[in-house]
């Protein structure tokens, strides 16, 4: 098997050694989110696979390691994380001491280096430093948007941002600097209809795929929102936001609660932002045979590619790459527009709240976000939203996972499971 060298580095980005024999071996990249990652090892390197520790492939391919399980019958370790961006996850956008929220008018590229930088780089809380984070220059890349956050996770609102502007985030790893390197990237047009790049067509009919899904849905597609801003009953501000000019039955409509944004000018992004994450799935999965186009060579993740298939010649960018040593290597992309997964769903059902409401208010109900970074098997969560609320949890990867959930008091509860992980729990 031809398998690719593993570098292990610890927090400080300290390199501590090789793993070339491992059992199996997947990890995938997406343009827009931190993805999940998984090793399947000898116990033999328990030694320097621990919690908090990275991945290294290359530059581009580098990710953290969250959770460890030994099986001592097959003297086995399972690693389990996540992309490096996911380290974004463990910050809130916090607003200025003088000021409710975080506001910021410019490109998108200049509005998610700014709450990178102002909340992990050079926060005014030295505790809240990312002591190795540096950020790349600003080019001003995608659009222009003008953006308001407060307590929101930066994780997430990095996702919104640059799907709002058409523009990817990465964390890459400088490995002789030992510095991480926060940048955005906007993909290479490499369709057929265009000249001046390496034309990649994805299509059987060139044999270079194979094991085809195609999918088209309008399950979740939303093309108009109505986002409701500050203020009650009629004096409550609410402006009509815009996908696409379609009537009648083609008009698919939302609501958006947004009684978070102060400022009206700002309530158009929020809806472009959450339309973003309901529409129209139109995506080809597929396992790339790397034969006329070279992955990393002719064509990588962020690119916009030519693909022809039964539903038609789409020009698609390739959101998810991912990639599987077991025996053989295999690439499977994902074109297009992805679904929206059940942890997404969460937080767009959360961000769609007034998180701090005022108690008897109307508007939003109260929710809670509580970012588990210690892989335990028993969660105690101090919400004070001063009710029982309903409780979803995600692994590190993103899966639902049930558990036993404990209501301690009105504002405490406590979720044991039967296994020790680190994810996120949703409290609303």
């Amino acid at each position: 098997m031809d398998l690719v060298s593993l570098k292990i580095l610890d927090e400080n980005l300290n390199f501590i050694g090789y793993i070339e024999d491992y059992i199996s071996f997947y990890f995938v990249r997406s343009f827009f989110q931190a993805k999940e990652f998984q090793l399947v090892v000898s116990s033999k390197y328990s030694a320097i696979l621990k919690e908090d520790n990275y991945i290294y492939l290359s530059r581009e391919k580098s990710m953290v390691i969250d959770e460890i399980v030994e099986d001592e019958i097959k003297h086995q370790l399972t690693i389990k994380g996540r992309d490096i961006k996911s380290i974004l996850g463990q910050k809130l956008t916090e607003p200025p001491a003088d000021a409710a929220y975080d506001n910021y008018s410019g490109s998108a590229e200049g509005a998610i280096k700014h709450y990178v930088d102002v909340n992990c780089v050079n926060p005014v809380n030295i505790d809240r430093k990312i002591s190795n984070l540096v950020i790349a220059e600003n080019k001003n890349r995608g659009a222009q948007i003008k953006w308001q956050s407060r307590y929101k996770n930066l994780e997430i609102e990095a996702e919104n941002i640059c799907k709002t502007g058409g523009i990817g985030w990465f964390i890459y790893i400088d490995f002789y600097a030992k510095k991480l390197i926060f940048d955005v990237e906007t993909g290479m047009n490499k369709t057929e209809s265009q000249s001046d790049n390496t034309r990649v067509v994805f299509s059987s009919e060139f044999q270079n795929v194979t094991n085809t899904i195609f999918t088209r849905s309008k399950a979740n597609y939303k093309n108009v929102a109505y986002v409701a801003g500050q203020g009650e009953g009629t004096e409550r501000e609410i402006i009509q936001v815009k996908k696409s000019n379609d009537t009648g039955l083609k008009r698919r409509e939302i609501f958006i609660d947004a009684r978070d944004i102060s400022e009206s000018e700002n309530l158009q992004d929020r809806g472009l932002s959450k339309l973003a994450a309901y529409d129209y799935v139109l995506n080809t999965d597929c396992t790339i045979v790397n034969r006329n186009l070279i992955y990393g060579r002719d064509w990588t993740l962020g690119d916009i590619v030519t693909v022809k298939n039964s539903f038609g010649i789409n020009d698609l960018r390739i959101e998810e790459v991912r990639e599987i040593y077991e025996g053989t290597i295999n690439i499977e992309v994902t074109v297009g527009t992805i679904e929206t997964s059940i942890l997404e769903q969460i937080n767009n059902s959360i961000s769609n709240t007034a998180s701090e409401s005022a108690p008897g208010k109307a508007g939003g109900d109260k929710s809670y976000i509580h970012n588990q970074i210690s892989s335990q098997n028993k969660w105690t969560i101090k919400h004070n939203l001063s009710k029982y609320p309903s409780v979803v949890i995600t692994d590190s990867g993103g899966n639902q996972v049930m558990g036993d959930v404990k209501y301690i008091d009105l504002n405490t509860i406590e979720v044991s499971f039967s296994g020790v992980f680190a994810g996120m729990a949703y409290l609303n």
